[in-house]
């Protein structure tokens, strides 16, 4: 039977509980044994403090001492309190304990909750400080973009047609000159490698790459692009003759989510397809295939597919029909290959194969 717990009213008392406090330093949290060791801890503390002359201890190196004493590290302070971050930013004093911390040490390392609660200051770094205030305007800033943002696309729908309208927009006769069903897979995959890996998945924006472009064109010299093929094909239909400006990209942008609403993706894809821009005088593929390689879409390699789907990025800039231009063709071509078999749309051997097939300029 245990021994009841008695007050300690002398050194020997004091002696004996210590003895035992120690033979109990392993007892499992929530046990009888752990809760004797908390009051005789409590006693001992009492004691002493009434006896001896003691610099007071700030939670922080009372912990430290048990640590120590009890052979602990900091990866354990990490596991009871559920983050490697809260124990480093504590033993650090960057952060005060809270309740849930104190019950959690309390409970698992056998420490009186009062030694741990004791009220002690934390010191932020320069460097916490200068952090909390940057995120502090870059959140206010954010607030505001976002509500500007707001306003501005919300006035830019009233710029361009409605879902209905774009529900019913049918193409002038005549310019339709391919449609989905004659387009082989390999010349799909071309475009979408080139143009919009995730164009199946995303609703007309991405808004990543749009992210990733804007980042880009802040910190480099260079500009990105980072318009979906919804969004290229809503500025051929709709916005065709305005100049490039911030209003004309929010209108696309909000086209393209319009877009995405009325139609299916196959016929974005096929309207896409007939009016884009490949150079010089031609729109569309059908016009493309023709003009550059004599051939209908139907009848494209995956190498002249490839190079079909690299001009839209900058049309005049790689035409086989420009001598000048041939090396930077082979680039563009070469490059839509890798991105194919990057993707997993073609193999890496008949990428090779694609890539070792030369270009040249059209006869006549």
């Amino acid at each position: 039977m245990t021994e009841p717990i008695k007050p300690i009213r002398n050194a020997a008392d004091h002696a004996r509980v210590l003895a035992e406090i120690a033979a109990l330093m392993g007892a499992p949290a929530g046990s009888e044994q752990a809760d004797r060791l908390e009051v005789l801890s409590v006693l001992a503390s009492a004691y002493e403090a009434a006896r001896t002359s003691v610099v007071d201890c700030d939670p922080v190196d009372v912990l430290t001492v048990a640590m120590q004493a009890q052979g602990r590290s900091q990866a354990e302070l990490a596991h009871v309190l559920g983050s490697r971050s809260r124990a480093s930013e504590v033993l650090k004093r960057r952060r005060l304990l809270s309740a849930e911390m104190i019950e959690r040490i309390a409970r698992a390392w056998a420490i009186p909750v009062s030694l741990l609660a004791a009220p002690y200051d934390v010191g932020r770094s320069f460097r916490a400080r200068t952090t909390r205030g940057l995120g502090i305007g870059v959140a206010a800033l954010l607030a505001v973009t976002f509500a500007a943002g707001n306003a501005a696309l919300w006035f830019a729908g009233r710029q361009v047609p409605t879902v209905a309208a774009i529900g019913a927009w049918r193409p002038v006769a005549g310019t339709m000159d391919v449609a989905g069903a004659e387009v082989p897979a390999h010349v799909v995959k071309a475009f979408l490698a080139a143009e919009d890996t995730d164009f199946f998945a995303h609703d007309g924006l991405d808004v990543s790459a749009m992210l990733r472009a804007a980042a880009n064109t802040m910190f480099s010299s260079g500009r990105q692009g980072a318009s979906t093929i919804t969004m290229q094909l809503a500025k051929n239909l709709f916005l065709r003759d305005e100049p490039p400006s911030l209003g004309r990209k929010l209108r696309q942008v909000v086209l393209a989510r319009r877009i995405e609403t009325s139609w299916s993706k196959d016929r974005i894809l096929e309207t896409y397809l007939n009016v884009i821009y490949f150079g010089g005088n031609q729109w569309g593929l059908a016009d493309a295939s023709r003009h550059y390689f004599g051939v209908a879409p139907a009848d494209l390699s995956v190498s002249q597919a490839a190079y079909l789907a690299a001009l839209p990025k900058a049309p005049n800039d790689y035409r086989l029909d420009l001598a000048a231009q041939l090396p930077r063709a082979k680039a563009r071509r070469d490059w839509v290959l890798t991105r194919m078999a990057e993707d997993g749309l073609i193999t890496a051997s008949a990428a090779k194969l694609a890539q070792e097939e030369p270009l040249s300029i059209p006869a006549g």
